[in-house]
Order: structure tokens, then sequence, then C-alpha cells
């Protein structure tokens, strides 16, 4: 399933002149924020295409409304390994505050309840992956 997915989402960058450039994964147990061998060998594959690729992993025990704290661990690919890059280092602080406020508002207003991912589509192909409301209530927000 998988593979099906990440060519659907290849096929569909592509016909929308986009790059992939990284993936992320949110761990299922809060307290693991470590890519797994999926994660590495999803990211692997896009480093085959994007040389500068990132490995982002959401770390649970951190995210919080108002992202006080650093919340992600960046991998980057060095030497056939990922490593991360200072887990200190606040990847947020150059957010100028408007996306600060879009992202809080996205929360308060619940729209990751609203979220599809590509499991959600291959269970029903009636969601729609791109998430065009989400997106739509990004823009709305700017």
């Amino acid at each position: 399933m998988l593979e099906v997915a990440l060519t659907l989402i290849d096929s569909w960058c592509k016909d929308h002149s986009y790059v992939i450039s990284g993936c992320y994964q949110a761990n299922e147990q809060v307290k693991d924020a470590s890519p797994n061998r999926v994660a590495e060998n999803v990211a692997f594959g896009i480093v085959e295409g994007f040389n500068d690729t990132a490995l982002i992993m959401v770390d649970n025990t951190k995210f919080t409304m108002y992202c006080i704290v650093p919340t992600i661990h960046v991998y980057e690919h060095h030497e056939n390994r990922w490593q991360c890059r200072d887990p200190h280092h606040d990847y947020c602080e150059h957010w100028p505050e408007a996306q600060r406020r879009i992202c809080v508002s996205l929360l308060e207003s619940w729209y990751y309840q609203m979220l599809v991912d590509l499991d959600n589509q291959l269970d029903d192909i009636q969601n729609d992956w791109t998430n065009p409301e989400i997106n739509k209530a990004v823009l709305h927000l700017c």
C-alpha cells in the first residue's frame, strides 16, 4: 500500500510542478520521536530525486498549541545515514507571527480532525488527500 501511495503522490507532484523534498512522521507512541525503518526507507527514496531531503520527526511530548519549545527533530542524509540536526534548535523561531497565528487558528478550529491522508483516500476514494478545505482555510487566514 505504501508503494501505491508514494506513486500517487509522485505523479500528483509532477502534474502540479512540485518537488518532493522531504517527509515527516509522527509515531503512534507519544514518547517515541525516532524515525523507524519505514520513514528512513521513504526518505532514502526521496533522496534519489532531491539531494537536500529532510526527514522530520514530530516530538509529540513537546507539541502544544503555541509551539513554545521545539516540537520537531530534523534529520539530514549524510554518508548513507540519517543524522539529527541540533535538537535544541528552534525551527519555528523564524516563522513570522502571522504563520504562528494561522497554525493556532487551525488547531483551535479543530481542522486536524478533517485532515485526510492517503490511507483515508485508499479506504474511500471520495476522500481527498490534498485537503482542499484545509488549504482554503489557510488561504482565507492569510
